[in-house]
Formats: structure tokens, C-alpha cells, sequence
């Protein structure tokens, strides 16, 4: 009889803590830090009046993350998110004329992507520790960009929008890995050159990122 008891208080026990354990559901609300890695390419453009190159800088990037969420009883996720990445994204392309010649190989134009950045709103749905979202918000780039031979550069930092969408799993209470995709429409800036009409350059970068955080 003493057996039987003892067993049964043990069983009792150990289901009451595994209730208990089930009862204490993963929460998505609360602020977070991470950082991240991941690979950019980009469709610039160069436009004069009679010329036009298109060239597509691309590389790998990498950063830091930081934001906070809510989530509400109906698992519905909102949140606010800032990040910073620095890239080696870059590539020179051929100016052609309005016929289509090339100008000489020695004459192309250069864009670098040097570093980028966005605060974004973003909307999920929580599947327990998963997290499926969107965000979208306003996205900045640091570009160095040259016309080899012209005199000066047309450095600047675009702005423009961004949107995307990604996943969220959370391994622990506190470590959260994430995957997303990024498009951003960094816009146009026209620059004045020295004898000649002025020059408009754009920017159009897309991405893909993993990244790891630790949730407080």
C-alpha cells in the first residue's frame, strides 16, 4: 500500500508540473536586440540627357537589430524595429549613348553600397513560439557612386520605402532565430556636373537576411 501511494504521489507530482509548464505559454510581447547577416543586390541607374548605365551592386551585409513587440489575446503581433547593417555591395557598369554604343571600358560608372538602414512597423500572427509577419517602413542607404573620369562624386544617403516579409521562431523564452526578405525603393537624387546636363541616379535594393536576438 505504501508503494501505490508513494508512486501515485510521484505521478501526481510530475503531471501537476507538466500542467504547469504547458499553462505558462511563450508570450511574444517585450523588446528585443539581435544582430543579423545577409546578401543585398540592387538595380541603380545613371541618367543623362543622351547616356544611361544600369549598374547592379551586390554583396553581403551585415548588422545590428532592435525593436519591441505586443502581442494581444487574440495572437495578434504588432511592433516597431530599427536596424543598421553595413555592406560591401558594389559594381560598375558601361554608359551607353542614346544609339547604344558603349563609351570606352575605361569610362564606366561606379555605385557602392556602404551601409543601410530602416525603422519599420510590423504586423504578425503568433503560432505559439512561430511567427509569421510583414513590415514595412522607411529605409535609408549610404551610397558612394562615381562617373570615372568626370571631375567630383555623387556621394549621398537615399531614402525611400520599404516592405518585406519573414518568419520568427523562438528556440527558447529568450533566443529568437528570424528569416525575412527586403525590397526597398530608395528613389533618385539629380546632380549638377561641371559643362554637361545634370546626372539622375537611383537605387532599388532587394534582400534576404537571417538573424538571431535575445528577447527581454
Amino acid at each position: 500500500m505504501n508503494k501505490i501511494l508513494f508512486a501515485t504521489t510521484c505521478l501526481c507530482i510530475v503531471s501537476g508540473s507538466a500542467l504547469a509548464a504547458d499553462g505558462a505559454a511563450f508570450t511574444w510581447t517585450g523588446g528585443y536586440v539581435g544582430a543579423q547577416a545577409g546578401y543585398v543586390w540592387g538595380d541603380g541607374s545613371f541618367e543623362g540627357i543622351d547616356d544611361h548605365a544600369n549598374p547592379k551592386p551586390a554583396g553581403f551585409i551585415g548588422g545590428v537589430y532592435a525593436g519591441a513587440n505586443y502581442q494581444f489575446g487574440n495572437d495578434v503581433v504588432v511592433g516597431i524595429e530599427a536596424d543598421m547593417a553595413w555592406s560591401g555591395a558594389d559594381d560598375s557598369a558601361l554608359v551607353y549613348n542614346s544609339a547604344g554604343i558603349p563609351w570606352p571600358a575605361d569610362y564606366p560608372v561606379i555605385q557602392e553600397i556602404n551601409r543601410t538602414g530602416a525603422v519599420r512597423a510590423r504586423l504578425g500572427y503568433a503560432v505559439g513560439r512561430w511567427l509569421p509577419y510583414v513590415a514595412g517602413g522607411v529605409a535609408f542607404a549610404a551610397v558612394d557612386q562615381r562617373l570615372v573620369g568626370a571631375d567630383g562624386n555623387f556621394n549621398t544617403t537615399y531614402t525611400g520605402w520599404t516592405l518585406g516579409l519573414g518568419t520568427e521562431y523562438a528556440f527558447s523564452d529568450n533566443m529568437i532565430f528570424r528569416a525575412e526578405y527586403r525590397h526597398a525603393d530608395l528613389g533618385s537624387r539629380t546632380f549638377d556636373l561641371q559643362d554637361v546636363p545634370p546626372l539622375d541616379i537611383g537605387l532599388k535594393t532587394s534582400d534576404v537576411r537571417i538573424g538571431i536576438a535575445y528577447k527581454f
